[in-house]
């Protein structure tokens, strides 16, 4: 006799009735588990739960119209864990024809009964015999679940589907095993899949407690984690407030119902201990234990702990909130009950650095781009699960080659890839056969994202003035030295036709945005990480790929820039003690900033920003008038001594000395010293990893590998001339670390007004993220030498043959991206951009290298330290500078926004006077690292 469990979303209980009352027919002694007819209101339902899927003999999921609710998603992880130690217990999925199924680990195995009325004598037949062991899953599963997710990150849920990163799974899980007490960082650039790999790799084999069946590194299954699968598993994004992101996914394993008072008021009650230091990790730890207790249920053996999107902490959370998680996430790991991972974005690592608590105890695994081999697994495999298949052995691989390709100029492949499967599956015809076609020249990945974006554009013209500030002003972050990131934007941010296009760009098919309303207690108050609707978009990838994005982050990238500095500056104020809130309001010329943008774009701030703004108005205009009456009380005092004084500092040297320690060492010793890596974290360095060496204003640098390379050009290329020539091979020894971007205004300006920088270099083309120009190679050298004197470290010029190596990046082709100049891959007379010809663009307005660097080729032409040499003949083998004399010509290398494409080339080398200056000479600088420091 068969023991039924019926699992059913509430909100389709009539059809559950008429599969239960027809079950009931058929077998009327039989048992039937339905919760109406066992549960009674106000007891504990998870022991009940439980001890009904264990005495069953049949584990029937109905989904219906309205999918899978929360509890149906407890019990099919319970009888799937009982499936796993009994593997011949049925677990049946009844699918509604016409509904998707939906997305759950390990459906793909089980049998499956597809129907428009589950309580038809024929369902009910199928499903008898399902749970006698009877029957298959269709063949033709792939009518009914995509495998691919488009940009969104894949989930636990999506395992069956997740591919290319088994090895790397193992390695982590083997890291948690090794050091349980540090916290593994999955570090690696934008759209790689490091959410994926934490998600649907890593936490999907811990809680499957095995090894991804194609790992070629896995051994037997570590003892420590011989219970993983019941493990107490919460994830996390750190958003604007960490500490109280950090404690919701606990309250959430509490089972509150979400209109339950006590959901809102323990949240805010540990939120606040832990901020204030009275709460510690290994507390909420006990209190988690000490309510699934309470609830009934098997007490985990540990718990684990995923804090996705970890750059949140260093570009949306206010400073001493973000200190706060740190300090509770690091002194929690001592706890043997706690395992933790995070994932980072590349660019950030430098933030981790400065980070004391967290930098102490991590870990780092670097998550690279997936090479040619494992994007085929990604492109074709889920597919052929479903029982699929591409029209030919060649469109898989095709697409596979491709996406390997632009990895190496845009890491956002991975995403774009996805979507464009995602694209192909979902844009298939009611009659489709299940063979997946596109034509050759339409694989380009990006295309579709594009596309969508471009055509929706198009189709909505006269509501493109809404669109760029919904994705500009609403969904953008950027900061002084980095690219832009997603905001999440609350619905009141919105207008009602704004919110109506953000509706519209979420929908099928173009996906280009997510929106997203969070669970909220009874009494919370709706914030866009509790309880109201936010909209963001759904991968940085369009920030990169779309052009005409680009275009307008970089008009608004000097708001844009300041208005995260206010918003920092709201959130430090915002979270002050009463007592010294007034000193927590911005004054200087964060201030100054904050009246001109207020005056001159009024619409374009928030509410709170407005009010926050004129609050620090007021309060400034209070401080002047005491500094006014200060002044006046003294001022006889001091007029004698300032007459005095004014005679005095006639002299030159005085007024030097006076500038060094009234501005420039006040300036050295709180902007500059605090930020400069310590030997420790120097020698920690890897390549790739990036840095900054100052509060704001200096150049980020990047670290590039020790490597050997062929310099010049073979006979083959097209443009080559004889200054190219021989070419020869040269060995850098020793890694060594070069500015991400060239030098810009900003920089340049911070040394006019802190060192000896030239303040009359000027440009008609705008400063801030400008590159600057007009320099001569003793200005680029003043700058340098400037940089080493504040930082104490060895900043310089780059030799000839390291500039060489870091625009190829490992490429021997003409350009680091092909053969070809190709379109909008730089700023050159004929590069395809919007700058063409016309002016510098913005720094990093094009993808890096695959040294992560940018605008090596096109933009402006970079002074180097060496001097100009007819050909090769003689040249050093070991990539240092070729210098004979002091009054040579300076080599230059890069090309710039007036060049033709073939200057553009890795192996063009031109020669200028060291004096010489224009608006398309510009330069960057290298840092020499510590011994050690660097290496793989």
């Amino acid at each position: 006799m068969v023991r039924w469990f019926l699992s059913y979303n509430s909100q389709d209980l009539a059809l559950m009735q008429g599969l239960y009352a027809a079950l009931r027919r058929k077998d009327p002694k039989a048992p039937i588990y339905f919760a109406p007819t066992i549960l009674r209101a106000g007891g504990f339902w998870l022991p009940e739960l439980a001890k009904g899927i264990a005495e069953a003999t049949a584990f029937v999921l109905l989904v219906g119209e309205k999918g899978v609710g929360p509890w149906q998603v407890i019990e099919y992880y319970e009888a799937l864990d009982r499936r796993v130690k009994q593997h011949d217990f049925p677990i049946v999925v009844v699918l509604l024809d016409g509904v998707p199924a939906p997305g759950l680990p390990f459906l793909r195995q089980l049998q499956w009964i597809i129907n428009a009325n589950p309580a038809s004598e024929q369902s009910v037949a199928q499903i008898m015999d399902a749970a006698m062991g009877v029957g298959a899953p269709p063949g033709e599963l792939w009518r009914h679940t995509a495998p691919y997710r488009g940009l969104a990150a894949m989930e636990e849920k999506d395992s069956d589907y997740f591919f290319g990163r088994e090895d790397k799974t193992v390695e982590v899980i083997r890291a948690l095993e090794a050091t349980p007490d540090k916290l593994p960082i999955l570090l690696g650039n934008s759209g790689v899949g490091k959410s994926s790999l934490a998600q649907a790799g890593v936490l999907a084999t811990l809680l499957r407690q095995g090894w991804p069946e194609t790992s070629k590194n896995a051994e037997g299954w570590p003892q420590a984690f011989s219970a993983s699968r019941t493990w107490c598993v919460l994830t996390l994004k750190p958003g604007t407030e960490p500490v109280r992101a950090l404690v919701e996914p606990f309250i959430r394993a509490w089972q509150f119902d979400p209109t339950d008072p006590r959901r809102e008021m323990r949240l805010n009650e540990w939120t606040t201990s832990l901020i204030e230091g009275g709460g510690s990790l290994r507390g909420l730890l006990d209190a988690t234990t000490v309510r699934l207790d309470e609830l009934g249920g098997a007490r985990p053996p540990a718990f684990l702990l995923y804090v996705d999107q970890g750059e949140e902490l260093y570009v949306r959370a206010e400073e001493r909130h973000r200190q706060r998680f740190s300090q509770i996430l690091a002194e929690g790991l001592v706890d043997e009950r706690l395992r933790a991972l995070m994932s980072l974005r590349a660019d950030f690592f430098g933030d981790l650095q400065k980070d004391e608590p967290l930098y102490a105890v991590h870990r780092l695994v670097s998550v690279p781009p997936l090479r040619e081999a494992q994007l085929h697994e990604v492109v074709s495999k889920p597919a052929t699960l479903l029982g699929a298949h591409f029209e030919t052995d060649h469109l898989a691989a095709d697409i596979a080659r491709r996406a390997a390709e632009e990895s190496t100029k845009d890491a956002g492949a991975l995403p774009l890839l996805s979507y464009l499967l995602d694209d192909m599956w979902k844009s298939r015809d009611p009659k489709w056969d299940g063979v997946l076609r596109l034509p050759s020249p339409a694989i380009e990945l990006g295309r579709v994202l594009v596309d969508r974006a471009d055509a929706f554009l198009r189709t909505h013209s006269n509501a493109e003035e809404m669109l760029r500030r919904i994705f500009t002003l609403k969904l953008s972050t950027v900061r002084q030295d980095g690219e832009p990131t997603r905001r999440r934007a609350a619905r009141s941010e919105f207008s009602d036709e704004e919110w109506r296009l953000v509706s519209e760009l979420a929908d099928h098919p173009n996906r280009l945005l997510v929106t997203v309303t969070p669970e909220a207690g009874a009494d919370a108050k709706p914030t866009p990480a509790v309880g109201e609707t936010y909209a963001e978009v759904a991968h940085e990838a369009i920030f990169r790929r779309w052009d005409k994005l680009r275009g307008w982050i970089a008009a608004e990238r000097e708001f844009l820039t300041w208005r995260t500095s206010l918003e920092a500056a709201r959130r430090t104020w915002e979270t002050a003690s009463p007592e010294s809130r007034n000193d927590a309001l911005p004054s200087g010329l964060l201030l100054a900033q904050a009246q001109t943008f207020l005056a001159q774009r009024p619409g374009d701030f928030l509410s709170v920003d407005r009010s926050f703004i004129v609050q620090s108005m007021e309060r400034d205009r209070r401080a002047k008038r005491r500094v006014r009456r200060f002044q006046a009380s003294i001022y006889v005092l001091l007029v004698g001594v300032i007459i005095g004084l004014i005679g005095w500092m006639k002299e030159a040297w005085i007024v030097e000395q006076w500038r060094w320690f009234t501005a420039i060492r006040p300036y050295m010793l709180t902007q500059v010293r605090p930020h400069v890596l310590a030997a420790e974290a120097e020698r920690a360095l890897k390549p790739g990893d990036s840095f900054k060496e100052c509060a704001e204003d200096c150049p980020q640098m990047v670290v590039v590998p020790a490597g050997e390379f062929i310099m010049g050009s073979p006979a083959s290329e097209r443009g080559r001339v004889k200054t190219e020539q021989p070419q020869h091979k040269v060995v850098l020894a020793r890694p060594f670390a070069v500015a991400k971007f060239a030098v810009t205004f900003d920089d340049w300006d911070a040394c006019v007004a802190y060192g000896n920088c030239d303040p009359r270099v000027n440009t008609s083309f705008g400063r801030g993220r400008q590159p600057v120009v007009n320099v001569s190679w003793d200005d680029a050298r003043d700058y340098a030498a400037w940089l080493s004197r504040m930082t104490g470290k060895p900043y310089r010029l780059l030799s000839e043959a390291e500039f060489e190596y870091a625009a190829r990046a490992g490429t021997r082709t003409a350009y680091p991206w092909g053969d070809a100049i190709g379109r909008n891959n730089a700023n050159c007379e004929g590069c395809g951009s919007r700058w063409d010809g016309a002016q510098p663009a913005p720094v990093g307005s094009f993808a890096a290298n695959r040294f992560g660097l940018y605008d090596m080729h096109g933009n402006v032409w970079q002074w180097t330290e060496d001097c100009d040499h007819g050909n090769y003949q003689g040249a050093p083998e070991d990539g240092s500078a070729w210098i004979e004399g002091s009054d040579c010509q300076r080599v230059i290398r890069g090309g710039s926004w007036e060049s033709a494409p073939r200057l553009l080339r890795s192996a063009l080398r031109y020669a200028a006077a060291r004096d010489i200056r224009n608006g398309r000479l510009g330069f960057r600088v290298a840092r020499t690292l510590s011994a050690g420091a660097g290496a793989p």
